[in-house]
């Protein structure tokens, strides 16, 4: 049986090719990860707002599945509506689905709050409007934005077909000595083959919307376990795991990155 040990349930935008793949290379062994779409066309404020109305129906589509937990996998679709938004998606889904759910807004949040991070550097494929729109979201959050920089995409489609090399090169533009971290946001941006050289080479921890959507996804699940060589988040993940007495964190998890 696939997914013995848990089963993650993934809402994504309709055009997104990038999580499903990221998630799956993040998975240990018994995780395994099943998706679904909900509509969006393209990554505007309004088309944004408009992933709501499809969340329900995907949510209770993917319970078929008989999965552990439920992720609403869209940066922008979790943050557009301002502060709280993330919740109220998220009542939507387990009022659908009877799971426990996430979205990566949340995840994200939970990720700097755990690695006890104020002030970030934001790298993103957006357009100025849709990042700033991100940025005020952050710091109305309690994390200060200290730089920013877009790729000013609009078609999901476009995003997708970014090379690795750059959210690299992006993340790498906007980090500054004022930044505690760097996150690189959206799930349809390729990004975890680099983030253990990004920490190799700033010098501070790499957040991005897919690894801690996966992340907190086995928080919910109580996994202690990941693929290695993908950022540190994992560590403090795991870490929080044990210090409040739960399953010791397996080493190949936690093995150095």
């Amino acid at each position: 049986m696939y997914g013995w040990r848990g089963r993650i349930g993934l809402m994504v935008p309709t055009g997104n090719t990038v999580m499903e793949p990221e998630f799956a290379r993040l998975a240990p062994e018994g995780v395994s990860v099943h998706a679904n779409r909900v509509y969006l066309k393209e990554v505007s404020p309004e088309a944004l707002l408009g992933m709501e109305t499809d969340a329900a129906r995907s949510a209770e589509q993917l319970t078929q599945c008989r999965l552990d937990v439920m992720c609403f996998g869209c940066t922008s679709g979790s943050f557009v509506g301002g502060v709280g938004y993330d919740a109220r998606l998220i009542d939507i889904i387990e009022n659908a689905s009877g799971l426990p759910s996430t979205t990566t807004s949340t995840a994200v949040l939970r990720a700097l709050r755990l690695l006890g991070i104020s002030r970030v550097a934001l790298a993103t494929p957006y357009t100025d409007e849709v990042t700033e729109i991100e940025k005020r979201w952050l710091e109305d959050n309690g994390i200060e934005v200290t730089a920013w920089q877009g790729g000013g995409l609009v078609q999901t489609a476009d995003i997708q077909e970014c090379a690795p090399e750059v959210s690299y090169r992006r993340a790498r533009a906007v980090d500054n000595d004022r930044a505690e971290a760097v996150f690189i946001s959206c799930t349809g941006f390729r990004t975890i083959e680099n983030l253990a050289k990004l920490e190799a080479d700033l010098g501070k921890p790499v957040i991005s919307s897919n690894q801690a959507s996966f992340a907190e996804c086995l928080r919910l699940m109580g996994v202690g376990q990941v693929q290695p060589g993908f950022g540190s988040l994992f560590e403090r993940v795991f870490a929080e795991r044990s210090d409040r007495g739960g399953e010791t964190p397996s080493k190949q998890g936690i093995a150095a990155q």
